[in-house]
């Protein structure tokens, strides 16, 4: 009998919603499979190999993915919401229109990846690579963009190469320490000197 419980506890604790896709996962992969609209809502995933996945409409609201490899990743339509996504793997990955408000995307890769139109209101962006992605028309209003480190140092977003054609940067934050709550607004020419790129186009 205890053991009979004990089976079911443990389907209870890895099963996400009756998906068939486990709710805590420490790198596994599931590279290239058609996830579109499947509910990963409050999963826990680390270091997880989610390459070439088509996430279309997925629901991965509240949801780790630290470390998770999101590298040529559909994400159209992904439901996000307070998401965490330090560190993710999003190089070449399609987030256009995509809504990462308020979303932890610490360090995160981001290179070549096609976010025009994104939106990353107020998210927390430090040490983020965007290199030569695509953030036309991206929202990136009150993002924390920028990290004052102990000894000074400032470190932006690397913007390198990147199109940033009618991107917000109104508002753009720079913060003492990663993930620091003291923040304050950071200048266009830091932005510029720091994030590698003369930004031309973006709103400032």
């Amino acid at each position: 009998m205890i053991y009979l419980l004990a089976h079911l506890l443990c389907l209870v604790l890895t099963v996400a919603a009756g998906t068939g896709m486990p709710a805590n996962c420490v790198g596994c992969s599931f590279a290239g499979r058609d996830l579109r609209g499947v509910d990963l809502s409050g999963v826990n995933y680390v270091g997880v190999d989610l390459a070439r996945t088509d996430l279309r409409n997925a629901n991965m609201r509240g949801s780790n993915f630290t470390g998770v490899d999101l590298n040529q990743a559909d994400l159209r339509g992904a439901d996000l919401r307070d998401a965490n996504l330090v560190g993710v793997d999003m190089r070449h990955a399609n987030i256009e229109g995509l809504d990462l408000t308020r979303v932890r995307l610490v360090g995160g890769d981001l290179d070549e990846a096609r976010a025009h139109r994104a939106r990353f209101e107020g998210a927390d962006l430090e040490g983020v690579d965007f290199a030569r992605a695509d953030l036309t028309g991206a929202n990136l209003r009150d993002a924390k963009l920028c990290t004052r480190n102990q000894d000074g140092r400032i470190d932006c977003a690397d913007f390198r190469g990147a199109d940033v054609h009618g991107a917000d940067f109104r508002g753009a934050l720079l913060c003492n320490g990663a993930g620091g709550h003291e923040c304050a607004p950071v200048d266009a020419q830091t932005l510029r000197q720091r994030g590698r790129s003369n930004l031309d186009g973006a709103i400032l």
